[in-house]
């Protein structure tokens, strides 16, 4: 799966700062957008199955639609700022009469929260996500195009398998143990750190940002993104699922992919802005 979604960064990056074959230089990083929508999608609908599991009917294709469009934003010409919290409001609204509609007041503040959590959650997310991509839109070679968002998955998923390794093999003092009771401290330290040094190693490497900033990234990154997993165990635990589904072996499903990157894209999207 690394080398897979290693390979297809790379070659989007590549194929990218050769103008897409001839597609206007404002659509680069469009591939990328329109997987990052794919799985937001996967994402609404095991989010909406686990609230189902309670009860609850969060408006499922509302939600879909809302965060598809959040996805695809950054290509509106613009303010995409004013757009982004125009079409928020719209979801809400829209969620919203459908509640009245057809559940009344039956569970209304569980539903449309769930709702709002999910725009949020998946929507902004998949718009951070995609910002990152965009952020090296000018450049002329592939680290340049797709430089950030590998930084930037490497560090967040190498958090993830740190804190799998480490808190295998040394976890001692248990982190959260009424949501997670296999996550450690050590495992947690062990995360941040190997994500830490993989910031620094792509820093020295490729120059996408300064070693010194990459330490701040790193760490940054591993705390957030061990978070965010942290935040989907929270929902796998309420609803009764090990995992939000059964579509990729020893994984789980798209949520469980995506937990760390969804949370840690926001801050990483600032700080390589601010950096």
């Amino acid at each position: 799966m690394v080398v897979a979604l290693a390979a297809l960064l790379v070659g989007e990056g590549w194929w990218a700062a050769r103008d897409y074959s001839g597609l206007p230089p404002a659509y680069r990083g469009l591939l990328i957008a329109f997987l990052t929508a794919g799985l937001v999608i996967g994402g609404v609908v095991e989010l909406c199955r686990m609230a189902r599991t309670k009860g609850f009917d969060p408006s499922r294709n509302v939600m879909l639609l809302v965060v598809i469009v959040l996805t695809l934003l950054p290509f509106l010409r613009g303010d995409k700022v004013i757009w982004l919290v125009l079409f928020l409001f719209v979801g809400l609204a829209l969620a919203s009469l459908r509640q009245g509609f057809i559940r009344r007041n039956e569970q209304a503040l569980a539903n449309l929260g769930i709702f709002a959590l999910g725009v949020i959650y998946l929507g902004l997310g998949g718009w951070f996500l995609v910002q990152i991509r965009l952020l090296g839109r000018t450049s002329d070679t592939w680290t340049g195009q797709t430089g950030c968002l590998i930084l930037f998955l490497a560090c967040v998923k190498s958090a993830d398998i740190g804190a799998y390794l480490i808190g295998r093999k040394i976890g001692r003092h248990k982190w959260v143990p009424s949501i997670s009771p296999n996550k450690s401290w050590e495992g947690f330290i062990g995360g941040v750190l190997t994500a830490t040094i993989v910031a620094s190693l792509f820093g020295w490497g490729f120059g996408i940002i300064k070693v010194w900033q990459a330490l701040f990234f790193g760490v940054i990154v591993g705390v957030t993104g061990q978070l965010g997993d942290l935040l989907e165990s929270m929902f796998k635990r309420d609803s009764g699922s090990k995992d939000s589904a059964r579509l990729v072996p020893e994984f789980g499903g798209v949520l469980d992919l995506l937990d760390s990157v969804l949370i840690a894209a926001a801050p990483a999207y600032l700080m390589l802005v601010w950096l």
